[in-house]
Protein backbone atom coordinates (compact mmCIF):
# COMPACT_ATOMS: atom_id res chain seq x y z
CA UNK A 1 0.00 0.00 0.00
CA UNK A 2 1.29 3.16 -1.32
CA UNK A 3 1.66 6.15 1.06
CA UNK A 4 -1.86 8.06 -0.70
CA UNK A 5 -3.72 4.57 0.09
CA UNK A 6 -2.46 5.00 3.56
CA UNK A 7 -3.79 9.05 3.98
CA UNK A 8 -6.77 8.02 2.28
CA UNK A 9 -8.12 5.48 4.58
CA UNK A 10 -6.60 7.91 7.34
CA UNK A 11 -9.14 10.13 6.37
CA UNK A 12 -11.87 8.31 5.86
CA UNK A 13 -11.51 6.89 9.73
CA UNK A 14 -10.41 10.44 10.73
CA UNK A 15 -14.22 12.12 9.13
CA UNK A 16 -15.88 8.79 10.48
CA UNK A 17 -14.41 9.94 13.64
CA UNK A 18 -15.40 13.05 13.73
CA UNK A 19 -19.12 13.30 12.72
CA UNK A 20 -20.28 9.07 12.99
CA UNK A 21 -23.10 9.36 15.25
CA UNK A 22 -24.28 12.49 13.97
CA UNK A 23 -27.45 12.27 10.97
CA UNK A 24 -26.54 14.51 7.69
CA UNK A 25 -29.15 17.25 8.49
CA UNK A 26 -27.73 17.85 12.13
CA UNK A 27 -25.05 20.11 13.07
CA UNK A 28 -22.30 19.64 12.36
CA UNK A 29 -22.22 17.05 9.71
CA UNK A 30 -24.88 19.39 8.12
CA UNK A 31 -22.29 21.74 7.70
CA UNK A 32 -19.31 19.38 6.84
CA UNK A 33 -21.62 18.13 4.00
CA UNK A 34 -21.69 21.44 2.52
CA UNK A 35 -18.08 21.70 2.38
CA UNK A 36 -18.21 17.86 0.29
CA UNK A 37 -20.82 19.76 -2.41
CA UNK A 38 -18.30 22.71 -2.59
CA UNK A 39 -15.56 20.93 -3.55
CA UNK A 40 -17.47 19.12 -6.40
CA UNK A 41 -19.11 22.71 -7.48
CA UNK A 42 -22.48 22.10 -5.98
CA UNK A 43 -22.43 24.81 -3.57
CA UNK A 44 -26.17 25.22 -3.13
CA UNK A 45 -26.10 22.28 -1.12
CA UNK A 46 -25.51 20.60 2.44
CA UNK A 47 -26.91 18.11 4.70
CA UNK A 48 -30.50 20.02 4.93
CA UNK A 49 -31.33 18.79 0.86
CA UNK A 50 -31.43 15.09 2.05
CA UNK A 51 -33.08 13.72 -0.64
CA UNK A 52 -29.83 14.24 -2.70
CA UNK A 53 -27.37 11.66 -2.14
CA UNK A 54 -24.06 12.74 -0.97
CA UNK A 55 -22.33 9.99 -0.91
CA UNK A 56 -20.08 10.42 -4.06
CA UNK A 57 -19.31 14.37 -2.80
CA UNK A 58 -17.56 12.51 0.71
CA UNK A 59 -15.59 10.50 -1.71
CA UNK A 60 -14.42 13.06 -3.83
CA UNK A 61 -13.70 14.87 -0.74
CA UNK A 62 -11.71 12.55 0.71
CA UNK A 63 -9.51 11.86 -2.01
CA UNK A 64 -8.58 15.65 -2.37
CA UNK A 65 -7.95 15.39 1.08
CA UNK A 66 -5.49 12.59 0.81
CA UNK A 67 -2.98 14.36 -1.66
CA UNK A 68 -4.79 13.36 -5.32
CA UNK A 69 -4.69 17.00 -6.78
CA UNK A 70 -5.77 17.01 -9.95
CA UNK A 71 -5.36 13.25 -10.61
CA UNK A 72 -8.63 11.97 -9.87
CA UNK A 73 -11.97 12.43 -11.80
CA UNK A 74 -13.59 14.20 -9.06
CA UNK A 75 -17.76 13.72 -9.81
CA UNK A 76 -20.72 14.43 -7.75
CA UNK A 77 -22.19 11.01 -9.25
CA UNK A 78 -20.28 7.82 -9.10
CA UNK A 79 -20.63 6.69 -11.86
CA UNK A 80 -18.43 9.08 -13.96
CA UNK A 81 -15.46 7.96 -11.87
CA UNK A 82 -16.35 4.95 -12.30
CA UNK A 83 -17.04 5.27 -15.87
CA UNK A 84 -13.08 7.05 -16.47
CA UNK A 85 -11.02 4.71 -14.13
CA UNK A 86 -12.71 0.94 -15.60
CA UNK A 87 -11.67 2.60 -19.31
CA UNK A 88 -8.35 4.09 -18.22
CA UNK A 89 -7.45 0.42 -17.21
CA UNK A 90 -8.88 -1.12 -20.27
CA UNK A 91 -7.14 1.04 -22.52
CA UNK A 92 -4.16 1.14 -20.57
CA UNK A 93 -3.68 5.14 -20.07
CA UNK A 94 -0.84 6.15 -17.88
CA UNK A 95 -2.98 7.38 -15.37
CA UNK A 96 -2.71 6.94 -11.45
CA UNK A 97 -6.41 5.58 -10.63
CA UNK A 98 -7.66 2.58 -12.69
CA UNK A 99 -10.89 0.17 -11.93
CA UNK A 100 -10.05 -3.32 -11.12
CA UNK A 101 -12.32 -6.26 -10.89
CA UNK A 102 -13.17 -7.16 -7.71
CA UNK A 103 -11.47 -10.52 -8.17
CA UNK A 104 -8.48 -9.51 -10.28
CA UNK A 105 -6.44 -7.89 -7.08
CA UNK A 106 -5.98 -8.63 -3.21
CA UNK A 107 -8.27 -5.68 -2.05
CA UNK A 108 -6.45 -3.11 0.59
CA UNK A 109 -7.01 -0.24 2.79
CA UNK A 110 -7.34 3.16 0.42
CA UNK A 111 -9.27 1.34 -2.40
CA UNK A 112 -12.00 2.84 -3.62
CA UNK A 113 -15.06 -0.30 -3.97
CA UNK A 114 -17.79 0.74 -6.43
CA UNK A 115 -21.23 -0.87 -6.08
CA UNK A 116 -25.14 -0.78 -6.77
CA UNK A 117 -27.20 1.02 -4.37
CA UNK A 118 -28.21 -1.54 -1.67
CA UNK A 119 -32.28 -1.02 -3.09
CA UNK A 120 -30.92 -1.57 -7.14
CA UNK A 121 -29.93 -4.41 -8.96
CA UNK A 122 -26.01 -5.19 -9.19
CA UNK A 123 -24.14 -3.63 -12.09
CA UNK A 124 -21.89 -5.48 -13.77
CA UNK A 125 -18.29 -4.07 -14.74
CA UNK A 126 -18.36 -4.43 -18.35
CA UNK A 127 -21.80 -2.64 -18.31
CA UNK A 128 -20.38 0.19 -16.25
CA UNK A 129 -17.52 0.47 -19.00
CA UNK A 130 -20.13 1.52 -21.53
CA UNK A 131 -22.23 3.87 -19.60
CA UNK A 132 -21.34 7.04 -17.11
CA UNK A 133 -24.95 7.92 -15.91
CA UNK A 134 -26.18 5.73 -13.78
CA UNK A 135 -27.48 5.47 -9.25
CA UNK A 136 -24.55 3.82 -7.67
CA UNK A 137 -22.48 4.08 -4.64
CA UNK A 138 -18.78 3.62 -2.97
CA UNK A 139 -17.24 3.28 -0.11
CA UNK A 140 -13.01 3.61 1.15
CA UNK A 141 -11.15 0.17 2.67
CA UNK A 142 -10.23 1.38 5.50
CA UNK A 143 -9.19 -2.28 6.70
CA UNK A 144 -9.05 -5.93 5.58
CA UNK A 145 -9.62 -8.68 8.23
CA UNK A 146 -7.50 -11.63 8.40
CA UNK A 147 -10.72 -13.41 8.10
CA UNK A 148 -10.85 -11.29 4.44
CA UNK A 149 -14.03 -9.43 5.74
CA UNK A 150 -13.05 -6.02 3.91
CA UNK A 151 -14.56 -2.87 6.42
CA UNK A 152 -15.18 0.19 4.73
CA UNK A 153 -16.07 4.18 5.18
CA UNK A 154 -18.70 5.96 3.90
CA UNK A 155 -20.76 8.89 2.68
CA UNK A 156 -24.74 9.14 3.16
CA UNK A 157 -24.52 5.31 4.76
CA UNK A 158 -27.98 5.26 7.12
CA UNK A 159 -27.73 9.04 6.56
CA UNK A 160 -24.43 9.50 8.07
CA UNK A 161 -20.52 8.73 7.64
CA UNK A 162 -20.94 5.25 7.91
CA UNK A 163 -19.35 1.36 8.36
CA UNK A 164 -19.92 -1.41 6.34
CA UNK A 165 -18.74 -4.91 6.42
CA UNK A 166 -17.96 -6.86 2.89
CA UNK A 167 -17.35 -10.58 2.18
CA UNK A 168 -17.03 -12.40 -0.51
CA UNK A 169 -19.65 -15.38 -1.00
CA UNK A 170 -17.43 -17.14 -3.41
CA UNK A 171 -17.66 -15.73 -6.66
CA UNK A 172 -18.55 -11.52 -5.24
CA UNK A 173 -18.04 -9.27 -2.70
CA UNK A 174 -21.04 -8.22 -1.20
CA UNK A 175 -22.47 -6.21 1.65
CA UNK A 176 -22.65 -8.94 4.89
CA UNK A 177 -25.79 -6.70 6.00
CA UNK A 178 -27.52 -6.18 2.69
CA UNK A 179 -25.81 -9.22 0.62
CA UNK A 180 -27.90 -7.73 -2.64
CA UNK A 181 -25.57 -4.99 -2.98
CA UNK A 182 -22.16 -6.21 -4.85
CA UNK A 183 -18.85 -4.58 -5.75
CA UNK A 184 -18.26 -4.47 -8.93
CA UNK A 185 -15.45 -2.01 -9.37
CA UNK A 186 -12.08 -1.57 -7.40
CA UNK A 187 -10.42 1.52 -8.09
CA UNK A 188 -6.94 1.51 -7.01
CA UNK A 189 -4.65 4.50 -6.76
CA UNK A 190 -0.70 4.41 -8.21
CA UNK A 191 0.24 7.52 -6.51
CA UNK A 192 3.12 7.22 -4.11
Amino acid sequence: MGLFSEKLARKANDEFSAYSGVTETRSPLRERIGQYWDYVQRPELDGGDSDVPWSAAFISFMVYLAGAGSLFPYSAQHSVYFYRTINDKLTKRAKPFWGYRPEELTIAPGDILGMNRETAQPIDYHWAAYHADYASHSDIVVEVGKDGAVHTIGGNVANKVGKKTFVWDGTSLQNKRAPSQKVFVVIRSALA
